[in-house]
């Protein structure tokens, strides 16, 4: 059904009359009079009576039609400003700054999927740490980050994405490997390897502890190491104990490299962040990625 005819009986409703839907539509009456017979021509049915002074009203099939008709341009409206982004979106570079878990286990599949939906865009994406990434987005020298814990930076925006849980990271042979769960205090007087200070794998412990009233001790520190999989390859090979995301240690775990224990009374679940300064929002190509990356995760 053509379109601009359907606009027309819409027009004609909402004006009243002919001649009004004519004048609004900047065409001559004849040429509404026209479109209306075209389309009642090609249902079979009357969607219009003329009533007193020359107003109109609708047959219960036009009424039908009518609530068609706004249906169906207003779609069609949505989809030419789905299209309009899109073309705008087409092409450029966006540019991603990213932790070590987001950005070794949740962005690789999110922009292989965003790829194939635009593949005129090309992504740069660094990974480095949560204190680095929040730095990256307030310099303005990248577009959109995702953390693991929340960095206390005026200007950012943070929007919870998915769920993670860090675990305890302990050789197969050690005495905690045995367990299904330790106590905080076991923690004391083993060689822990931690993640550097501005990780949010770090963060995440340090608050989680603090909020069951524990804390780790610098004596206890063995190591302090760059990324989660440098953490999980000195367990390995039994350097010490280490906190790490329970997807950076799957792999390990599975094949029996390591084992994983949680910590009774300490709540190491925590979320991943979406991250950005809210005046970017508006630029197409980071709305475009902002809105497929919550879909993506819904």
């Amino acid at each position: 059904m053509n379109l601009d005819y359907l606009h027309t009986l819409v027009s004609v409703v909402e004006h009243g009359s002919l001649s009004a839907a004519a004048r609004a539509k900047r065409i001559s009456q004849p040429a509404v009079t026209k479109q209306i017979q075209r389309m009642e021509s090609e249902l079979g049915l009357t969607l219009l009576v003329r009533g007193p002074k020359r107003q109109v009203e609708l047959t219960p099939a036009g009424e039908r039609v009518v609530a068609f008709a706004r249906e169906t341009l207003a779609g069609y409206e949505a989809l030419e400003q789905e299209l309009g982004v899109i073309k705008e979106v087409g092409q450029g570079t966006l540019v991603l700054a990213a932790s070590t878990i987001p950005g070794e286990y949740i962005l690789p599949a999110l922009l292989a999927a965003f790829r194939e939906e635009y593949p005129r865009i090309r992504v740069e994406m660094t990974i480095s740490d949560t204190a680095d990434v929040a730095k990256r987005l307030l310099e303005d020298t990248a577009d959109v980050g995702m953390v693991g814990s929340k960095p206390r930076r005026p200007g950012l925006r943070l929007e919870r994405l998915v769920e993670d849980e860090v675990v305890l990271a302990v050789p197969p042979g050690h005495a905690l490997a045995q367990q299904e769960s330790a106590r905080a205090e076991d923690l004391q007087g083993q060689r822990l390897v931690l993640r550097e200070e501005g990780s949010g794998t770090r963060r995440s412990v340090e608050q989680a502890l603090a909020a069951s009233g524990m804390a780790l001790r610098d004596e206890d520190v063995a190591l302090i190491l760059g990324s989660s999989q440098a953490v999980l390859q000195a367990v390995e090979q039994g350097l010490g104990i280490g906190f790490v995301s329970a997807r950076a240690a799957a792999a390990a775990r599975a094949d029996g490299r390591v084992a994983c224990v949680a910590l009774e009374g300490v709540d190491l679940a925590r979320a991943l962040y979406l991250a950005y300064i809210p005046e970017r929002a508006g630029d197409p190509l980071v709305g475009r990625f902002l809105k497929f990356a919550r879909e993506r995760s819904a």
